[in-house]
């Protein structure tokens, strides 16, 4: 495992994005800062900047090897900033009274929610977990590029982590975009999970059946849906879920097992005593697609 942190202490190195008189708003910004205006992110002139600066450093890398199949800059900011953004409110609930809450963001990728959550609420202390060793080199550079401290991108798998004290049981928050199925995506992102910590899974609009197979799940990992409304947009619906108690030492299960036999699906089962998380296929645990 690979994990990169930034310090807390600032570097002068990293330049932070420059202010108004210096560059002007990117055209594609003009997106964010509308909606900024009529949903009310709180977001700063800067911190718009930021977000179209974070946009670039993505459509750069993404010419060099595929990190999201949105290419084009106006649909970055509707389609994945946008909608990270939208999960403020949620966000903002279940980090109430928290001074430094801290989020892990399975199958981070780009960096989408996770980065996005991360400039507009500075406070927060980011975990950035990916499988695939080219995307947190993405990740730590675009962390460094844009001036950010209390960023760690952690290469590893989530069955894997799932089981490592330094992040079981250790965060306020989880997210994760569009890595799996939701009882696999609970099996991932709920033992990361404090007792009482929130998941919030963006999902999209016809996941009925997701929800009740995902609710057996839940149970499974000592957990609970609260919500899965639709955000501002029309195209996603976001699943919030609380864990309750700690999750069982069997889960998350070893690789491969959780894609493979999903829980609530009559399939998925606990292993059997003695049986270690470790082992299995290498398929991807949550890259981002």
């Amino acid at each position: 495992m690979v994990v990169t942190t930034h310090p807390t202490v600032p570097n002068p190195r990293l330049a932070a994005v420059p202010d108004d008189s210096a560059t002007p708003l990117h055209a594609s910004a003009d997106v964010v800062s509308d909606a900024n205006a009529v949903e009310g992110f709180g977001l700063s002139d800067d911190q718009v900047r930021q977000l179209a600066a974070y946009r670039d450093l993505v459509l750069d890398w993404n010419r060099r090897f595929n990190l999201t199949a949105v290419k084009d800059p106006a649909e970055v900011d509707r389609r994945l900033v946008l909608d990270a953004l939208r999960l403020l409110p949620a966000f903002d609930l279940a980090t109430a009274g928290l001074a430094r809450p801290g989020l892990v963001d399975v199958g981070s990728g780009a960096g989408f929610p996770g980065l996005v959550l991360k400039i507009a609420r500075p406070q927060l202390d980011v975990t950035l977990l990916d499988a695939t060793g080219k995307k947190v080199r993405f990740l730590d550079h675009a962390a460094t590029e844009l001036g950010l401290d209390h960023v760690a991108a952690v290469h590893g798998r989530a069955e894997e982590l799932g089981h490592d004290r330094a992040h079981r049981g250790r965060y306020d928050v989880a997210t994760a975009r569009a890595v799996a199925a939701l009882p696999t995506l609970l099996e991932y992102v709920v033992p990361f999970l404090r007792v009482g910590g929130t998941a919030l899974l963006p999902k999209g609009l016809e996941i009925d059946a997701e929800i009740a197979s995902g609710e057996d799940a839940a149970r499974l990992l000592h957990a609970r849906i609260l919500s899965a409304d639709a955000l501002p947009g029309g195209t996603t619906r976001l699943v919030v879920v609380e864990k309750t108690r700690p999750t069982a030492d069997a889960f998350p299960r070893r690789s491969g097992l959780p894609t493979q036999q999903p829980l609530g699906s009559g399939q998925g089962r606990p292993p059997a005593p003695g049986r270690g998380p470790r082992g299995g296929s290498r398929r991807d645990a949550g890259a981002v697609r």
